[in-house]
């Protein structure tokens, strides 16, 4: 579809845990993975924003997308959860300048070919909402002449489409599973989170599109979430960002 990429990984929220993207990375290369995007939201959370973002830096043919933490992270108001703005301020002390300019030259929006990246939404992507109700998924529709719209942010895997019809549809998508992209419909695919998943599954997040096959597949990876844990509470950053890797919320 797109004429550029055959089997494409793409990643979310990753969150400065490089167990988590590690595992995924293994994963998305055991798949025939020739191709990476990540949807922004690299730092933030976690323990390991320089690790993270070094194996970002080392993948194929890598697509970046600003999240609303990158942006964050070079600005000095609170995004308005308790231990985020000191989680921020301590990655910055852990990044160079060549961490920094990747963050700062990542885009709100891509568009390539029938494809379009977004953090949040393609709709508004600085507003950085979170994609949940059917007026918020048509006007991210609307705002793309894409066939498929990526998009992380609200941590948790969803599909959503819109029929020849002008009915939107949403599908829970089953790990594993691809899922056959009909030319007659426009989809919205949220990948979910590499780094901090919320739906109650501990276990990381993330897509593979095959442009040839035209389907997309949602992949759920088990990872040392512990480990991930443990580094959090030693850098002295927030005990709730810890549970919530093993909660999965």
């Amino acid at each position: 579809m797109t004429g550029w990429c055959m089997r494409q990984a793409i990643l979310s929220d990753l969150h400065s845990n490089i167990e988590a993207l590690q595992a995924c990375v293994t994963h998305a290369r055991e798949q025939g993975a020739t191709h990476f995007a990540c949807l922004g939201d690299c730092v933030g959370y976690g323990a390991d924003p320089v690790p993270t973002l070094d194996l970002l830096r080392s993948l194929p043919h890598l697509l970046m997308i600003r999240g609303n933490h990158d942006e964050a992270l070079f600005q000095d108001e609170d995004i308005g959860v308790p231990g985020i703005r000191e989680a921020l301020d301590w990655t910055g002390t852990q990044l160079t300048p060549t961490h920094c300019e990747l963050l700062e030259a990542a885009p709100y929006i891509q568009t390539l070919g029938e494809v379009t990246y977004a953090h949040a939404s393609a709709h508004d992507p600085q507003a950085w909402e979170y994609l949940r109700q059917p007026e918020q998924i048509r006007a991210c529709l609307e705002a793309t002449p894409a066939h498929i719209t990526f998009i992380g942010h609200v941590h948790v895997p969803m599909v959503f489409y819109l029929t020849a019809g002008d009915t939107l549809r949403e599908h829970n998508p089953e790990p594993g599973v691809p899922i056959p992209l009909s030319p007659t419909c426009r989809y919205v695919v949220n990948v979910g989170s590499v780094g901090q998943p919320r739906d109650g599954n501990n276990a990381a997040s993330y897509a593979i599109y095959d442009s040839d096959r035209v389907e997309v597949t949602i992949h759920r990876i088990p990872y040392d979430y512990v480990s991930a844990a443990e580094k959090i509470l030693a850098a002295g950053l927030s005990a709730r960002f810890a549970e919530r890797l093993m909660e999965g919320r």
